[in-house]
């Protein structure tokens, strides 16, 4: 990656936290931890970018543009990911039908649930054009755009197999807007697709939150995997580290929450309230075991990262000496269990010494 794109890529990440700051009332977090759905949601939402344009950034480095783009199709067909998605949003807001227009209303809630902004040029019972102006997944790096291709491929299929998808234009390529374009020729018409049409979608800030943690986690975990399964898991927790300092992104992050939540200082307190905001924004459940001004120990009996391959558990000692150390660089980070690794729960030593 060039210094170019890494100065864009830095620039875009301090834009993104530091409009977060200014939705977060401080009255709030004096109380209680208590972090509004908005904040959590576009917090969220900035992590699930910014860590899938890591990875392919990452991967593009080290094995090519080419192998970048295949591990990407992995993430997308593994457990039928974006199937089930699919159909899950289908459920949830209960379309039914497999015409343009429920292809149309799919793509409507995608937008609003991603932060995706732009303009309908038609809809009709066989057609959907839409233009994109505003995407969280634009870069300058082109050959990311044939994601949008891959993921749409997969979206369309799992609504009508006979749909045929195009993408005429994208930000990614060089141009000035995206342009997405669905055909179908035989469909069930929609039922209810006027009122639907009608209506904005609306989307309560915290169903949007927890689609966007489940789809951040999903995704780390299935280029996790697909890097595991291709190159071996010594390369996938490689690759993990590798994004984790690429543009000192942990460490960035690490400072941002720091002063958007007021924790000045650098001792063992201020670790702790550190990581109970990082519960809180990820959905982890917690219990302080020990507390002191030299230690802290913390039980996680719940983490949307857990899952069976038990390598995976390293990624929380990678991550969590980064930030300990961004605050402390004498701090150090012990994980004497893990449910990544079959324990029933994880637990976290964290050590200052005076």
């Amino acid at each position: 990656m060039s210094n170019t794109q890494n100065s864009k890529y830095r620039v875009l990440g301090r834009v993104t936290l530091g409009y977060l700051a200014q939705i977060l009332e401080e009255e709030t977090v004096a109380k209680e931890l208590v972090i509004p759905w908005e904040f959590k949601y576009k917090w969220t939402m900035g992590g699930w970018t910014t860590w899938l344009k890591a990875y392919h950034y990452a991967i593009r480095e080290k094995y090519g543009p080419e192998a970048a783009l295949e591990i990407y199709e992995r993430t997308c067909k593994m457990d039928d990911r974006i199937k089930n998605m699919t159909e899950t949003v289908l459920k949830v807001f209960k379309l039914e039908g497999n015409d343009a227009e429920t292809i149309g209303t799919w793509w409507n809630i995608w937008h609003e649930l991603t932060g995706t902004r732009g303009t309908i040029i038609e809809w009709s019972k066989t057609a959907y054009r839409f233009k994109v102006t505003k995407c969280p997944t634009k870069t300058e790096t082109k050959d990311i755009s044939g994601w949008s291709i891959i993921r749409a491929n997969h979206i369309t299929n799992a609504i009508n197999p006979k749909a045929v998808f195009e993408r005429p234009k994208a930000m990614c390529a060089g141009d000035s807007y995206c342009e997405y374009v669905w055909k179908i020729e035989e469909s069930t018409p929609i039922k209810g697709a006027e009122e639907i049409m009608a209506k904005k979608v609306v989307i309560p800030w915290e169903l949007k939150y927890k689609f966007a943690m489940g789809g951040w986690a999903s995704y780390l975990k299935a280029y996790h995997y697909a890097i595991r399964e291709k190159y071996g898991p010594k390369a996938a927790l490689e690759m993990y580290e590798r994004i984790s300092t690429m543009d000192d992104r942990v460490k960035n992050g690490t400072k941002t929450l720091q002063q958007i939540f007021n924790l000045e200082g650098n001792d063992i307190e201020t670790i702790r309230k550190w990581w109970e905001i990082w519960a809180e924004l990820v959905g982890q459940e917690i219990i302080i075991l020990e507390r002191s001004k030299t230690i802290n120990r913390t039980k996680y009996t719940k983490c949307p990262y857990k899952t069976e391959p038990k390598d995976i558990s390293d990624w929380c000692t990678i991550f969590g000496n980064i930030v300990n150390k961004t605050i402390n660089p004498k701090a150090t980070t012990e994980r004497p269990k893990g449910m990544c690794a079959g324990d029933p729960y994880c637990e976290f030593i964290w050590k200052i010494e005076e």
